[in-house]
């Protein structure tokens, strides 16, 4: 797999599959807010936010709530929930 992703992926990806993810990632990012993932997972997380660009290598925690906020958003567009990208909807500090 490469390390550096830009554009869409040349796939179709079924629904179901993205509305799993979609559903991990609220689950992920609510277990975030509440300081219940375990410090290394949370860690190994973060690492692959930054290696894929999405996050920056100083992200806080806040940040990584904020970078599991923004993709599933954008599976979710991907659902057609929305007509666009949807704008940055900040999370709590």
């Amino acid at each position: 797999m490469t390390e550096a992703f830009d554009g869409t992926a040349p796939n179709l990806v079924h629904s179901r599959d993205l509305a799993v993810l979609v559903g991990i990632l609220a689950e992920l990012e609510g277990e975030l807010m509440a300081s219940e993932v375990p410090r290394h997972l949370a860690d190994r997380l973060r690492e692959r936010f930054v290696r894929l660009g999405l996050l920056g290598p100083e992200a806080s925690e806040r940040d990584l709530r904020q970078a599991v906020n923004d993709l599933n958003h954008r599976l979710r567009y991907g659902l057609g929930e929305y007509p666009e990208l949807p704008p940055q909807l900040p999370v709590p500090d």
